[in-house]
């Protein structure tokens, strides 16, 4: 699955956030169309925010994740990085940047279709 092993894992996550952004502001346009950027805001940053993230791996890597995607998620994690997680424990950033990693290989491999069923869990919000 990982053809980019020369692209840093938080290279991966880097453009995995952005992907992940799309992402859940497409579902909230998609879902109701006529809504207000005043009001999608506060949705997106529900799902976008490092511990909703975190709860959202938990779920997948328990639920649905092959252990192919978990190894990308551990070797994402496990990286350090010169952000610090500003509302959220390290254990829960490290888990977003796993989850954005992820993304962000799924994106480079073109595989929507995956794409497309991971955000179908996370928009549906079980794990909040």
């Amino acid at each position: 699955m990982d053809n980019f092993y020369e692209i840093h894992d938080l290279t991966k996550a880097y453009l995995g956030d952005a992907v992940y952004s799309m992402y859940v502001r497409s579902y909230i346009v998609k879902d109701n169309k006529k809504v207000r950027v005043k009001d999608a805001h506060p949705l997106g940053t529900t799902y976008e925010k490092a511990t909703s993230q975190s709860k959202a791996l938990e779920y997948l890597t328990e639920h649905i994740l092959k252990d192919e995607e978990k190894d990308i998620v551990r070797r994402a994690k496990n990286k350090k990085s010169q952000t610090k997680a500003k509302n959220a424990t390290s254990k829960e950033y490290n888990n977003a940047t796993g989850l954005e990693a992820l993304v962000g290989v799924l994106y480079l491999n073109e595989d929507f279709e995956r794409l497309d069923e991971i955000f179908e869990i996370i928009m549906r919000g079980e794990y909040l």
